[in-house]
């Protein structure tokens, strides 16, 4: 071939270059279509969620040079669309793909090995890769260009990962990670525009999985095309970015979003995709390693991975038939350290990471009912979401369910959280189908029961005073101390509630309520004792009540040095020879203290006569009504304060507590008594 030939070849293929820059830029601008609100009857907005500005839809590129010919651009190209989701429920087909990447046969006659697209999060698209040319390239057509590129301006530069990355569940199934970020992920510097053996980036650095050389090589002919263009146009024209050794490239508000999160060092690490067309045009998603991030102008740009990304799937994804629609915020951590939600169109996902499960509620009336009585926070009424809203077999109401409890709502009735002793008897009975109906009010607590009016009249259960009473006196119902209360009540010029009050207040003074279990170091050799009518107090073995520990404290009244007389619950009134009491060994208890009662030896005496009188007798463990000097029941600290009351005729009261009239004594109140010289430790 004579020189004025080979001229002309090399002017052509300078020609299709500067068309496939421009094309090499080009963007699918999509419209954000509306979609159906699938909520309850009455929206409202939710309390104060996360927002974020909406990025910049992406600018519309011409897909190809003016011309004054009609032929097709050869470079405009679809990209490949994922074929596989990670998720539980298979994503809406996808109907539109964004030509982005530029063949490598508009830049050059070197040939390119097809690259192997790996399997991305949540797409279940599939558009065919761009073909490979069929020749490899020879050494006369590989030789070096000089590039002579500027570097990627620092706007495109991705951002520094944030600290705080979205939570990993321990369950496999629940997360789309498939991938560790790229920490150390830079752009290729001085991109080569065509394969040069041996002089490409892939040939100085290990390419990470699932990315091949191929890939990796098309990856960096893609950046030099992008860094050549950059060159003649402004930054904002330029709207599309490849991130080697992915050869997809990310475009427009969603490239800008995968920046501002770190790029390939970020959660997501590398593209799987080039931007995807939703559904109906309402918008675009990339697929990411580790999950994919969604687009609408409506709602701007946004991540959904793990449990959110497998909970979103489930209900519908985007789609104008599903649950939520497109996401509005990124995740959003809790200042209470246990769990995240995610804001979409039509309502939230909550994820609480001991389970990471994660629930969907739907905006409306019942969630600005569950924001009313504290929604997740610590001590509300509810706690997280732990099921997907329901609608109810009568075709009208819905419920959800949370922690503590559930808020049913029906279009006549209203929205009302259910929880406790009148949730169990309402399900018992079989909920809004029940003959109770939909509940049509809150609870109301009068200080002894708990009621709730429904549609047909009003359920009622202990109310949380005499439940927390019970708690502090293992064995008892929160039921009992309400008959307690309203029989003491007929007797003494107080209400029961403030009966139920004071002796709350007289348990929660005097028995420790914690999440401490006895360890090695409380426990030691009970000491041997002055002399009879001497008793100690001990930390009792704490009972696992309600998800708490319980310990309201043990006495022993000393019939000699190195016995006892005592009660407890596995024996009654009984006597115990100390020395030996451990199944043979010294007995030991947990932290004991000893002291006397400050009265003469022969009160002392009758006191131990009268507590060995009562051997045999049954234990009590109502501690908070106890003051019954004979009885047929008696429990440690009852029998102490009755054998010195008996003993003193009533003027030797060990109780130390203000409130008049108090109904019960506590083993920690026997030894802080005004009666009483402690002597141990």
């Amino acid at each position: 071939m004579d020189s004025h030939t080979t001229g002309g070849s090399v002017m052509s293929r300078h020609r299709w270059l500067r068309r496939c820059l421009v094309a090499g830029t080009t963007v699918l601008m999509v419209a954000a279509g509306g979609s159906a609100a699938f909520a309850q009857p009455v929206e409202t907005t939710p309390t104060a969620p996360v927002t974020t500005t909406t990025p910049a839809a992406p600018e519309l590129v011409p897909l190809e040079e003016p011309a004054e010919t009609t032929v097709v651009d050869p470079c405009a190209v679809p990209t490949t669309t994922p074929p596989t989701t990670t998720t539980t429920t298979s994503p809406p087909t996808t109907t539109t793909t964004t030509p982005l990447a530029v063949p490598v046969e508009c830049v050059t006659d070197t040939a390119v090995p097809e690259p192997v697209t790996p399997e991305p999060t949540p797409a279940s698209d599939t558009v065919p890769a761009p073909a490979a040319p069929e020749t490899a390239p020879t050494l006369e057509q590989a030789a070096p260009v000089e590039e002579n590129l500027a570097p990627l301006p620092a706007e495109l530069l991705p951002a520094a990962p944030a600290a705080d990355q979205p939570v990993t569940p321990e369950d496999p199934e629940l997360s789309s990670k498939t991938a560790e970020p790229d920490l150390d992920w830079a752009p290729t510097q001085n991109p080569k525009s065509e394969i040069v053996p041996g002089q490409m980036r892939s040939d100085r650095e290990e390419i990470p999985a699932p990315f091949t050389k191929e890939d990796a090589d098309k990856a960096e002919m893609m950046e030099a095309q992008e860094r050549s263009a950059l060159s003649r146009m402004s930054i904002a024209a330029v709207t599309c970015q490849t991130y080697w050794p992915s050869p997809f490239q990310v475009c427009g508000a969603i490239r800008d979003k995968y920046n501002s999160l770190g790029g390939p060092a970020s959660f997501l690490t590398y593209p799987t995709s080039g931007n995807i067309i939703n559904p109906g045009n309402t918008g675009e998603r990339v697929t990411f390693l580790n999950g994919p991030i969604y687009w609408s102008a409506a709602t701007g740009a946004h991540p959904v991975v793990n449990s959110f990304l497998n909970r979103w799937g489930i209900l519908g994804y985007e789609a104008a038939t599903g649950m939520l629609g497109y996401p509005t915020t990124d995740e959003i951590v809790h200042a209470d350290g246990v769990g995240r939600r995610q804001e979409f169109q039509r309502g939230a996902i909550y994820v609480a990471f001991q389970n990471a499960i994660g629930s969907a509620i739907r905006n409306g009336l019942i969630r600005d009912k569950w924001n009313t009585v504290g929604a997740e926070t610590p001590g509300s009424l509810l706690g997280y979401p732990i099921q997907d809203p329901l609608d109810l077999p009568d075709g009208q109401g819905r419920m959800s369910r949370f922690e503590r409890g559930v808020i049913y709502w029906h279009p006549t009735t209203g929205a009302w959280p259910v929880t406790g002793a009148i949730l169990d008897q309402w399900s018992t009975a079989g909920h809004e189908q029940s003959g109770h109906g939909y509940p049509i009010g809150d609870q109301s607590d009068d200080g002894v029961h708990l009621s709730q009016p429904f549609q047909t009249g009003v359920l009622t259960a202990p109310g949380q005073t005499a439940i927390e009473l019970a708690l502090r006196n293992p064995g008892t119902t929160a039921q009992q101390m309400i008959d307690l209360a309203i029989a003491a009540a007929g007797q003494a010029s107080i209400s029961a509630a403030e009966l139920l009050s004071n002796s709350l207040a007289h348990a929660q003074e005097y028995v420790e309520v914690s999440g401490d279990w006895p360890t090695e170091d409380d426990w030691e050799l009970l000491p041997d004792a002055r002399g009879y009518g001497d008793f100690f107090y001990s930390d009792s073995n704490p009972e696992f009540i309600g998800a708490r520990w319980v310990n309201h404290g043990h006495n022993g009244l000393f019939t000699s040095p190195q016995s006892s007389v005592e009660s407890n619950n596995s024996a009654g009134v009984h006597e115990i020879f100390n020395p030996t009491a451990d199944d043979g060994e010294p007995r030991r208890v947990r932290n004991p203290q000893l002291g006397w009662v400050n009265t003469d030896s022969s009160t002392r005496q009758a006191a131990v006569n009268f507590a060995l009188s009562k051997v045999g007798k049954s234990y009590n463990n109502n501690f908070a009504w106890s003051k019954q000097i004979n009885d047929d029941q008696y429990n440690c600290s009852q029998l102490i304060w009755a054998a010195y009351m008996d003993a003193s005729n009533d003027t030797i009261d060990l109780s130390h507590w203000w409130a008049d009239p108090s109904y019960g004594v506590y083993p920690l109140e026997i030894f802080t008594s005004e009666h009483v010289t402690p002597y141990y430790p």
